[in-house]
């Protein structure tokens, strides 16, 4: 009997979300109803304008073969938001349009890893970095833990760049950064970020800045794009996506900005010849996103932080729970070490969907997170606090059991 699978590790990785999502949706076959805090992706319908631009292009014929490196209209509005909202000077070439930002991160990780090579990602990471790596052709990552601490304040910017320039090897060529976090919310200062570039300078280094959350800012937070900083344009891929600012993600589309030099690989090479390019009444829809009203997105970014301040609140008054308060994205990272009592982060995961709430271990985001769990905001403001009142409930009558 033929092989079935190729004899490659990135072929037999599993998906934690699918793994968690699965047994929810066993417990809801069986009639009990779960609030569903492990998913990632908006609740809300994208913005009407943009779906109503995309009937418009596809009616006026936007549905043959596209230029695989984007529309230059996109490319074009993409260049002034970039100009107007992140700092970045570039030219419509140097932009490509991506098939979502995950599409954009495996060509930034095609055009910097070869044979040997190793990327520095910062944790805790998304689960999907492991596999967008594995992907390249004989190349690895290595995770640095820096958010969690970056976000609480225990590690100031010289002792970043100092874990950084510790953990450097000679093969390591660049380093993946996600700012806002997902899924710490951990939104880095400019100072933290001067910590990264000054060791990207003085090492050679690249960085893959994945700005995904970039519009989902709460308190005071300021969002600021690396590629800004002095001597970091040159060195230094940006990816966005429309799948969170403007709850597009079923749309997949998204782009990833690169310096001049790699012009002749992202667009023409790696992006032709892995997809093809982006469906073209899409693109349409993608610039009328970003020309158009934005009243959505702060009504959405509002909602966010309404549901974190929620979760919070309803989280007071228990102790097995302790929550970092998020400055971005739409997660909360929770340590739930005095939850644990000795056990698995999955069987404390099972334990709360017999409460009725799903949420994702923390080891879907780095090995050593085995004591934390992501719960999503990105979902009805009521059932955040449905679930938030299940957690509080259960840790007060156990603490009460406890002390009787």
């Amino acid at each position: 009997m033929p092989q079935l699978i190729a004899d490659r590790p990135i072929l037999s990785m599993t998906s934690a979300l699918g793994r968690i999502m699965a047994e929810a949706r066993a417990l809801e076959q069986a009639g009990r109803r779960v609030v569903h805090l492990e998913r990632g992706e908006p609740d809300f319908e994208t913005p009407a304008h943009i779906v109503e631009a995309l009937g418009a292009a596809a009616r006026a014929g936007e549905t043959h073969y596209p230029d695989a490196r984007g529309s230059l209209p996109l490319r074009a509005a993409l260049v002034e938001k970039l100009a107007r909202e992140n700092g970045i000077a570039c030219e419509p070439d140097d932009v490509v349009i991506t098939i979502g930002g995950t599409h954009a991160l495996f060509l930034a990780f095609q055009a910097l890893l070869g044979a040997g090579d190793e990327v520095l990602v910062l944790s805790p990471y998304w689960m999907a970095i492991p596999k967008l790596v594995g992907f390249t052709a004989g190349a690895r990552m290595r995770a640095l833990p820096a958010y969690v601490d970056l976000h609480e304040g225990t590690m100031t910017p010289a002792d970043f760049a100092a874990r950084l320039r510790a953990a450097l090897r000679p093969e390591t060529r660049g380093v993946y950064l996600n700012t806002p976090n997902n899924p710490t919310g951990a939104v880095l200062t400019r100072e933290q970020l001067q910590a990264l570039a000054e060791v990207a300078i003085e090492r050679d280094l690249w960085v893959i800045s994945d700005e995904a959350y970039e519009h989902l800012l709460f308190d005071d937070a300021r969002h600021v794009s690396i590629a800004t900083l002095p001597g970091m344009a040159g060195r230094t891929l940006s990816v966005y996506t429309f799948s969170k600012t403007y709850a597009m993600t079923g749309w997949r589309v998204g782009y990833i900005v690169s310096p001049p030099e790699l012009r002749p690989v992202m667009g023409p090479l790696l992006s032709f010849y892995s997809t093809h390019g982006v469906f073209p009444a899409v693109q349409s829809a993608a610039r009328a996103a970003i020309v158009g009203p934005q009243q959505a997105v702060e009504t959405m970014r509002r909602a966010y932080q309404e549901r974190r301040d929620r979760m919070l609140a309803g989280l007071e008054g228990q102790g097995a729970i302790r929550v970092p308060v998020p400055r971005g994205a739409f997660y909360v990272f929770a340590d739930v070490s005095a939850a644990l009592a000795g056990r698995d982060v999955w069987d404390l995961a099972r334990e709360w969907l017999g409460l009725g709430v799903a949420v994702l271990p923390g080891t879907a985001f780095g090995a050593e997170y085995g004591s934390w769990v992501r719960m999503s905001l990105a979902t009805r403001t009521e059932d955040v606090v449905t679930a938030a009142r299940a957690l509080r409930g259960h840790y007060a009558t156990a603490t009460t059991r406890a002390a009787g």
